[in-house]
């Protein structure tokens, strides 16, 4: 009895830490994402600019057209996703609004995320 809990708290503290790893890799992202939040695609020169964003478990690589301070296209390049493949869809709503700044898929938060920082990446490149 002795060993089952002590390899309960055991197997607690490796949950315990694997989430905490992996909630800062997530909420690192989620700070370095604020480069360009917020903001329209005004001060992007027109052109194709790539971006890439990961995360422990989540990669994302996108190509970003720009013509006339507008997003006319993102094409999703690479997306190491887990589960999260619906989340590619969050490029139509990133078109539309003409921002990376929109809201998440629901139930593929995480690759959601690191789509719109790849995006983020590819635009930042674009107003060097």
């Amino acid at each position: 009895m002795k060993t089952m809990k002590k390899r309960l708290k055991i197997i607690g503290f490796i949950i315990f830490m694997i989430i905490i790893v992996f909630g800062g890799i997530f909420f690192k992202e989620k700070r370095d994402v604020a480069r360009l939040k917020n903001e329209q695609v005004i001060h992007v020169k027109d052109g194709h600019y790539i971006g890439e964003a990961e995360t422990l478990l989540i990669k994302a690589k996108v190509e970003v057209t720009i013509l006339n301070e507008k997003i006319t296209d993102i094409q999703i390049l690479e997306h190491d996703h887990g589960l999260g493949k619906q989340a590619e869809t969050i490029t139509e709503e990133m078109i539309k609004e003409n921002t990376w700044d929109v809201d998440t898929i629901s139930g593929a938060t995480l690759s959601s995320e690191v789509i719109k920082h790849a995006v983020n990446q590819a635009l930042w490149e674009g107003e060097k």
